[in-house]
Protein backbone atom coordinates (compact mmCIF):
# COMPACT_ATOMS: atom_id res chain seq x y z
CA UNK A 1 0.00 0.00 0.00
CA UNK A 2 1.50 2.91 0.99
CA UNK A 3 1.09 6.31 3.53
CA UNK A 4 -0.47 9.64 2.45
CA UNK A 5 -0.93 13.00 3.98
CA UNK A 6 -2.89 16.00 3.05
CA UNK A 7 -2.13 19.40 4.02
CA UNK A 8 -4.39 22.39 4.28
CA UNK A 9 -5.76 21.20 0.96
CA UNK A 10 -8.57 24.44 -0.22
CA UNK A 11 -10.52 23.64 -3.75
CA UNK A 12 -12.93 26.25 -5.44
CA UNK A 13 -14.88 26.35 -7.58
CA UNK A 14 -15.44 30.23 -8.69
CA UNK A 15 -16.19 31.48 -5.40
CA UNK A 16 -17.85 28.46 -3.96
CA UNK A 17 -15.01 26.46 -1.75
CA UNK A 18 -15.81 23.20 -1.69
CA UNK A 19 -12.44 21.62 0.19
CA UNK A 20 -11.95 23.98 3.28
CA UNK A 21 -7.90 22.89 4.43
CA UNK A 22 -8.28 19.23 4.74
CA UNK A 23 -5.93 17.95 6.83
CA UNK A 24 -5.03 14.25 6.73
CA UNK A 25 -2.53 11.57 7.62
CA UNK A 26 -3.04 7.82 6.70
CA UNK A 27 -0.49 5.73 7.51
CA UNK A 28 0.76 2.62 5.71
CA UNK A 29 -1.74 -0.50 5.70
CA UNK A 30 -4.73 2.02 7.18
CA UNK A 31 -7.89 1.98 5.83
CA UNK A 32 -9.97 5.00 5.29
CA UNK A 33 -13.34 5.95 4.26
CA UNK A 34 -15.18 9.14 3.53
CA UNK A 35 -18.66 9.60 4.55
CA UNK A 36 -21.12 12.26 4.13
CA UNK A 37 -24.39 14.07 2.38
CA UNK A 38 -24.36 14.42 -1.41
CA UNK A 39 -22.21 16.96 -2.58
CA UNK A 40 -19.99 17.47 0.55
CA UNK A 41 -16.84 16.98 -1.20
CA UNK A 42 -16.32 13.48 -0.72
CA UNK A 43 -15.48 12.75 -4.59
CA UNK A 44 -13.73 15.95 -5.14
CA UNK A 45 -11.07 15.32 -2.88
CA UNK A 46 -10.66 11.65 -3.89
CA UNK A 47 -10.28 13.06 -7.39
CA UNK A 48 -7.76 15.97 -5.62
CA UNK A 49 -5.73 12.92 -4.54
CA UNK A 50 -5.68 11.06 -7.41
CA UNK A 51 -4.43 13.83 -9.56
CA UNK A 52 -7.83 14.25 -11.70
CA UNK A 53 -8.65 17.36 -10.21
CA UNK A 54 -6.44 20.35 -9.00
CA UNK A 55 -6.62 21.23 -5.31
CA UNK A 56 -6.50 25.36 -5.28
CA UNK A 57 -3.72 25.09 -2.54
CA UNK A 58 -2.29 22.42 -0.17
CA UNK A 59 -0.02 19.39 -0.16
CA UNK A 60 -0.78 15.98 -1.26
CA UNK A 61 1.99 13.53 -0.13
CA UNK A 62 2.54 9.69 -1.13
CA UNK A 63 4.57 8.00 0.66
CA UNK A 64 6.40 11.09 1.76
CA UNK A 65 6.63 12.57 -1.76
CA UNK A 66 5.02 15.57 -2.62
CA UNK A 67 2.65 14.74 -5.43
CA UNK A 68 0.48 17.82 -6.14
CA UNK A 69 2.04 18.94 -9.66
CA UNK A 70 2.31 15.24 -10.61
CA UNK A 71 0.17 13.85 -13.39
CA UNK A 72 -2.34 11.25 -12.28
CA UNK A 73 -0.71 8.34 -14.48
CA UNK A 74 2.86 8.83 -12.31
CA UNK A 75 1.18 9.19 -8.82
CA UNK A 76 0.55 5.76 -8.05
CA UNK A 77 -2.49 5.85 -7.59
CA UNK A 78 -5.00 3.05 -8.92
CA UNK A 79 -9.13 3.86 -8.79
CA UNK A 80 -12.30 1.97 -8.62
CA UNK A 81 -15.49 3.62 -9.80
CA UNK A 82 -18.99 2.56 -8.49
CA UNK A 83 -20.10 1.43 -11.65
CA UNK A 84 -18.65 -2.11 -12.81
CA UNK A 85 -17.11 -1.05 -15.93
CA UNK A 86 -15.89 -5.06 -17.11
CA UNK A 87 -15.34 -6.06 -20.60
CA UNK A 88 -18.28 -8.02 -21.24
CA UNK A 89 -16.17 -9.72 -23.82
CA UNK A 90 -13.34 -10.74 -21.23
CA UNK A 91 -13.16 -13.46 -18.72
CA UNK A 92 -13.33 -12.47 -15.19
CA UNK A 93 -9.48 -13.60 -15.16
CA UNK A 94 -8.54 -11.13 -18.09
CA UNK A 95 -10.47 -8.18 -16.85
CA UNK A 96 -8.66 -8.71 -13.02
CA UNK A 97 -5.57 -8.98 -14.87
CA UNK A 98 -6.04 -6.23 -17.77
CA UNK A 99 -4.63 -3.40 -16.13
CA UNK A 100 -1.19 -5.46 -15.46
CA UNK A 101 -1.64 -6.32 -19.51
CA UNK A 102 -1.68 -2.83 -20.29
CA UNK A 103 1.36 -2.00 -18.59
CA UNK A 104 3.33 -4.78 -20.32
CA UNK A 105 4.02 -7.04 -17.42
CA UNK A 106 5.17 -10.44 -18.31
CA UNK A 107 2.04 -13.12 -18.08
CA UNK A 108 3.45 -15.03 -15.29
CA UNK A 109 3.11 -12.41 -13.13
CA UNK A 110 -0.36 -11.54 -14.31
CA UNK A 111 -1.14 -14.65 -13.56
CA UNK A 112 0.46 -15.00 -10.38
CA UNK A 113 -1.10 -11.58 -9.11
CA UNK A 114 -4.79 -12.25 -10.37
CA UNK A 115 -4.36 -15.86 -8.57
CA UNK A 116 -3.73 -13.90 -5.45
CA UNK A 117 -6.37 -11.29 -5.66
CA UNK A 118 -9.00 -13.69 -6.62
CA UNK A 119 -8.45 -15.99 -3.77
CA UNK A 120 -8.55 -13.24 -1.37
CA UNK A 121 -11.93 -12.52 -2.58
CA UNK A 122 -12.67 -15.98 -3.38
CA UNK A 123 -13.71 -15.75 -7.13
CA UNK A 124 -11.05 -18.82 -8.08
CA UNK A 125 -14.55 -20.47 -9.47
CA UNK A 126 -15.51 -17.54 -11.34
CA UNK A 127 -11.76 -17.07 -13.28
CA UNK A 128 -12.73 -18.51 -16.76
CA UNK A 129 -16.79 -16.75 -16.66
CA UNK A 130 -17.88 -13.59 -18.61
CA UNK A 131 -19.32 -10.88 -16.42
CA UNK A 132 -23.27 -11.80 -18.06
CA UNK A 133 -22.63 -14.98 -16.12
CA UNK A 134 -21.74 -13.57 -12.63
CA UNK A 135 -24.61 -12.49 -9.84
CA UNK A 136 -24.61 -9.11 -8.98
CA UNK A 137 -22.41 -9.20 -5.87
CA UNK A 138 -19.91 -11.96 -7.87
CA UNK A 139 -19.74 -8.36 -10.21
CA UNK A 140 -19.01 -6.67 -7.46
CA UNK A 141 -16.29 -8.53 -5.55
CA UNK A 142 -15.12 -8.83 -9.25
CA UNK A 143 -14.75 -5.31 -10.22
CA UNK A 144 -13.04 -4.33 -6.64
CA UNK A 145 -9.68 -6.25 -7.51
CA UNK A 146 -9.50 -4.21 -10.78
CA UNK A 147 -6.95 -2.44 -8.85
CA UNK A 148 -5.44 -5.06 -6.94
CA UNK A 149 -3.16 -6.72 -9.27
CA UNK A 150 -1.82 -4.03 -9.95
CA UNK A 151 1.58 -2.30 -8.19
CA UNK A 152 0.59 1.18 -6.31
CA UNK A 153 0.94 3.52 -3.40
CA UNK A 154 -2.90 4.02 -2.67
CA UNK A 155 -5.75 2.29 -4.03
CA UNK A 156 -8.87 5.16 -4.01
CA UNK A 157 -12.27 4.37 -4.49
Amino acid sequence: MGSLNLKSIRKAFGNHEVLKGIDLEVKDGEFVIFVGPSGCGKSTLLRVIAGLEDATSGSVQIDGQEVINTPPAKRGIAMVFQSYALYPHLTVKDNMGLGLKQMGAPKAEVDAKVAKASGMLSLEPYLARRPAELSGGQRQRRHRPRHRPRTQAVPVR
